[in-house]
């Protein structure tokens, strides 16, 4: 990775991932829920979100768990798009922010989590929300909310990865890895 990117890839920054062409099943129905919660089709190409740790780091939860991993050996040749939380005093408060994403590392995905959004209808509360497993903006915005108790306005579980393109949130960098 560019070491002049390693500068811009801040401690508590939020790095959305846009999906690749052709992608799996996973990453077409995120696109597709995404377009039906609203989000154009710019922003549901983004399937993917996660916490910088600062430098090459990031906390990606992804199965079979959440984990810290080098960005350039998992991203090569990916799009992505860093935002930064417009929130108060944010430049203090993402060394928290980061640190509470990391603080989930080692726990599993939360697959009930991503089926809840697919078959919500159908099994109701039956696939209510883990507090021990976590999907990538569902950790994203959590470790946020820790600090900002109302960003987003919406529970984490609700979250999808087109919410961090939004305008509460500032683009500090956007390219291929």
């Amino acid at each position: 990775m560019d070491s002049k990117l390693l500068d811009i890839f801040k401690m508590g920054h939020i790095m959305v991932v846009r999906k690749p062409e052709p992608d799996g099943y996973v990453g077409n129905q995120i696109e597709k829920m995404q377009l039906r919660k609203g989000f154009c089709t710019e922003k549901s190409r983004y399937t993917h979100v996660e916490v910088l740790g600062g430098g090459n780091y990031s906390v990606r939860v992804a199965p079979p768990k959440t984990a810290i991993i080098e960005i350039d050996k998992t991203y090569t040749g990916r799009f992505v798009t860093v935002v930064k939380y417009k929130g108060d005093k944010y430049a203090q408060k993402r060394y928290k922010v980061a640190f509470w994403a990391s603080s989930n590392c080692n726990l599993p995905y939360d697959w009930f989590g991503v089926l809840r959004f697919k078959f919500k209808r159908l099994l109701g509360r039956l696939l209510d929300h883990q507090e021990k497993a976590y999907f990538c903006s569902e950790n994203t915005l959590w470790a946020l909310q820790k600090e900002y108790p109302n960003a987003l306005n919406i529970q984490p579980y609700e979250c999808m990865p087109a919410h961090f393109l939004g305008e509460q949130f500032e683009v500090v960098w956007e390219g291929i890895i």
